[in-house]
């Protein structure tokens, strides 16, 4: 614990450094940077080292674009390879992930391990040292502290309304206020987004936060709450919006009914904190100090430089991100704050006969060992069926067992949001194929319409 606060102390002072930079110096900083994480790689990834020497690479003097791309697919197949820290594998993650649900436990006692599917419906594993976590996390350039309303004193009490139950990117970045020093300054309490929407808002009520972070349609839900009277929540004095594109509109909604103002953030569990919109912002600015993007029409490729557990160079990522004038934020980069990442958001009746919802994170987070890929089909009012791809490894009675693993997860996933009468069925394929329109994958499919 102390080393983690004595590595963010210093990137600390290394963040301050940086504001003075020029752009130039910063890219010659990260070059610097970059340099370095390919040497290591060399030196104890087979896979860089492989491609480093097929490639006829001068780690002194190398650029990433000298690198090929990396995909998901090709981390996953060659996550054993890629991975630089002895004893740290694709099977044993898989079997902490099977037994671990709890966000703050560390793997083999040392690594903090994500898992994720993202939108594209493909299961990824991103491990981090603790040194990786302590600077992937100090990342953050200093923003003013937020003025609190009336007499408050003690702890900042934040909430934080997503998908809490697991080895999630947004939940294991929260719960690092639940330790060390800053359980000292901050009040955290965690709101799982798939629980009945009547007992979330009897206990924020009761809670009465100051700080609200939660995925954007979770909290735009809440704000229709807020507005009926259902919710009062009154000490609110900063919205964060995190995991979904946030539009100019989706902003005003939320800083007019809260009453303050609205940081639209930006991030993922390949790079942790990537971004973050000023308090009512229309742009996103990107802490890009230990991150290299090049900004493609149709995706984005990002180098990570903080992790050095499992490099990660010129990895592939859907969003498209358009960069603007950096202006008052130079040296870091601008881009126009919407990050296209929504998906389709099923409602089903519950047991009650009410309407509620059940948000895609709660899908896209789903894990079982052996299951590579996944889509949910909606069929019917209250009816679904759960496409999955399966490891071609596995033998027929793992198959098996995989498929009854993923109906008991549905099942639990349906019974925390009262939904037990929803039916549905899990469909093992051999692909998962993009939409013919948008010839993107689509995590959530409504095929209602079709059938």
């Amino acid at each position: 614990m102390l080393a983690e606060a004595i590595i963010r102390w210093r990137k600390g002072r290394e963040l301050k450094r940086v504001a003075q930079l020029t752009r130039a110096e910063l890219e010659t900083a990260k070059l610097a940077k970059f340099r370095r994480l390919v040497r290591h790689a060399q030196q104890r990834s087979p896979y860089y080292r492989r491609i480093i020497a097929e490639r006829g690479i001068d780690v002194a003097a190398c650029t990433s674009g000298e690198f090929p791309v990396l995909t998901k697919s090709l981390l996953m197949q060659h996550f054993d390879e890629i991975v630089t820290a002895p004893g740290v594998t694709k099977s044993a993650i898989a079997n902490f992930l099977t037994h671990s649900h709890e966000p703050t436990e560390l793997f083999q006692g040392r690594y903090r391990v994500i898992h994720t599917s993202g939108s594209s419906g493909e299961v990824g594993y991103f491990v981090y040292s603790k040194s990786d976590w302590a600077n992937g996390t100090a990342m953050q350039p200093q923003r003013s502290r937020p003025v609190r309303k009336g007499n408050g004193k003690g702890k900042f009490r934040l909430a934080y309304y997503a998908a809490v139950d697991g080895h999630y990117a947004g939940v294991t970045l929260i719960s690092a206020f639940k330790t060390g020093l800053a359980k000292l300054f901050v009040d955290v309490a965690l709101f799982e987004v798939n629980r009945p929407l009547t007992e979330t808002l009897a206990k924020l009520n009761e809670f009465q936060p100051e700080v609200l972070i939660g995925y954007t349609t979770a909290l735009k839900i809440l704000a229709g709450e807020q507005r009926r009277g259902t919710l009062a929540l009154d000490r609110i004095i900063n919205v964060t919006t995190a995991g979904e594109a946030t539009t100019p509109a989706d902003s005003t909604l939320l800083s007019e009914t809260f009453g303050c103002p609205v940081v639209n953030s930006y991030g993922c569990s390949e790079h942790l904190g990537m971004g973050a919109s000023p308090p009512n912002g229309d742009k996103i600015v990107l802490y890009d100090h230990d991150l290299v993007f090049e900004f493609l029409p149709d995706h984005t490729l990002v180098t990570n430089l903080f992790n050095r557990t499992l490099p990660l160079i010129r990895y592939r990522m859907a969003d498209v991100l358009r960069p603007v004038p950096s202006g008052e934020h130079a040296p870091y980069l601008v881009i126009e704050s919407l990050v296209g990442r929504n998906e389709l958001q099923p409602k089903f009746k519950n047991r009650d006969g009410v309407e509620d919802f059940i948000s895609p994170h709660t899908i896209n987070e789903i894990f079982v060992a052996g299951v590579t890929r996944f889509q949910l089909q909606l069929t019917g009012e209250n009816a679904f069926s759960f496409m999955i791809c399966l490891d071609a490894a596995m033998t027929p009675e793992q198959r098996t067992a995989a498929v009854a693993s993923v109906a008991g997860r549905l099942r639990d996933i349906l019974a925390r949001k009262h939904m037990e009468n929803v039916r549905f069925d899990v469909v093992p394929v051999d692909d998962l194929p993009v939409s013919p329109r948008t010839r993107k994958f689509q995590l959530i499919v409504d095929r209602r319409a079709a059938g």
